[in-house]
């Protein structure tokens, strides 16, 4: 049995699904997915690059962790200690704010597709 908030139509070319006054096809949605992924993946290998680069940097030189920079601090330790952290919250920042920004662009789709869908069930 259907209820009205999971309608499903066939409409000449697109078939849509409805929640209330959302309307998904699956064009949006795999739009939606493959955005998001490309986003995540990313940030992630992104991520990934700067986290093994510090492990990496001690096996390849040696003046990375034992090189005094500032007060008998390494370059490694002072990394390690503050500016990774720094990263972390830059990159988390940055992440929100362009998940936010494609978030807006999909919803600005959707309405789209919405009245499209609307526009062929009228007829």
């Amino acid at each position: 049995m259907t209820s009205p908030a999971d309608t499903t139509s066939a409409g000449n070319s697109q078939t849509f699904i409805r929640h209330g006054d959302h309307i998904d096809t699956i064009e949006s949605v795999d739009l939606v997915f493959r955005e998001q992924r490309k986003l995540s993946f990313t940030y992630g290998a992104i991520f990934f690059a700067v986290t093994l680069f510090i492990p990496a940097s001690s096996v390849w030189w040696e003046a990375w962790y034992a090189t005094p920079v500032w007060g008998g601090f390494t370059l490694n330790y002072l990394v390690v200690s503050l500016l990774y952290y720094v990263f972390l919250w830059t990159m988390a920042w940055t992440y929100s704010k362009q998940a936010d920004k494609l978030d807006d662009s999909l919803m600005h789709m959707a309405d789209e597709i919405a009245n499209k869908a609307m526009a062929g069930e009228a007829k």
